[in-house]
């Protein structure tokens, strides 16, 4: 296992990564078509002890991605205090208008994000995947107001954020059925199927429904959530998919899913 996927997928505790790092795993190694280092998974995982721990063994707080992301640009447009607490201002760069969106937009300064895509209307879709993820990284928290901004912005609904999923696989993950219903109107992809488990919204949004962290207070919402996109016109890629879904599915939201096509 390398340090990315360990980083990303199966973080196992601080002293499984020094053990990795001891036993010579390159923290400034490339990986993905982001072209991220262990430190940008780290801050996009908010691992902030394991920042420390990277650091500590050489990781390059100035690497940049593909994209032009340092791991700080990472940590400040999703709003995570602590991850820039420990990189300490290492990476800090210009940021560009859409990472000022971003970072006013997660803060949920809406007059500001206004008046700088006012002053940059591109800002919300720049055709950079790192930048173009907003709208995803945004639809599964709360609060429908800056989705249905970066909506009216321009900004794609099929720009894959969290694990490949679309804005509409994340509010579906999340429970967010309010953002859900704005991307479904705004015509949001129902059948886009994600590179990292390949699933559609409507399987994150059953998967969600048992495994979840809000899953057992959140269960009106997963009802919601897969009602509206079935109705939506949602399918079924074949009779695996169903079956894979109908054993994710919690009990209430099994009860809404056809037994077979």
């Amino acid at each position: 296992m390398d340090l990315h996927q360990f980083l990303d997928w199966d973080y196992d505790g601080d002293d499984a990564l020094r053990a990795m790092l001891a036993g010579g795993a390159d923290p400034n190694a490339r990986s993905g078509p982001r072209s991220e280092t262990a430190l940008h998974v780290a801050a996009c995982r908010r691992r902030h002890s394991a920042i420390e721990i990277l650091l500590a063994h050489g990781a390059d707080a100035e690497a940049r991605t593909a994209g032009g992301k340092t791991a700080w640009v990472h940590a400040a447009r999703r709003g995570f205090d602590d991850v820039l607490a420990a990189l300490g201002g290492r990476g800090a760069v210009e940021l560009t208008d859409a990472d000022r969106l971003a970072i006013a937009l997660v803060a949920d300064r809406l007059d500001e994000a206004r008046a700088i895509l006012a002053a940059a209307p591109g800002a919300a879709r720049t055709g950079n995947p790192e930048e173009d993820r907003l709208l995803a990284d945004l639809a599964g928290r709360p609060g429908t107001a800056r989705v249905q901004l970066l909506l009216d912005a321009g900004a794609d609904p099929a720009a894959p954020g969290l694990d490949g999923g679309t804005a509409l696989h994340q509010a579906a993950w999340f429970g967010q059925p309010d953002n859900a219903r704005l991307l479904i109107a705004a015509g949001a992809p129902l059948e886009v199927f994600d590179g990292y488990h390949d699933s559609s919204p409507l399987g994150w949004a059953v998967h969600g429904s048992r495994y979840s962290g809000g899953a057992d207070v959140n269960q009106d919402a997963y009802v919601a959530l897969t009602v509206m996109l079935l109705e939506a016109g949602a399918g079924f890629r074949d009779d695996a998919y169903l079956t894979r879904l109908l054993k994710d599915a919690s009990p209430r939201v099994a009860a809404v899913l056809p037994r077979s096509l």
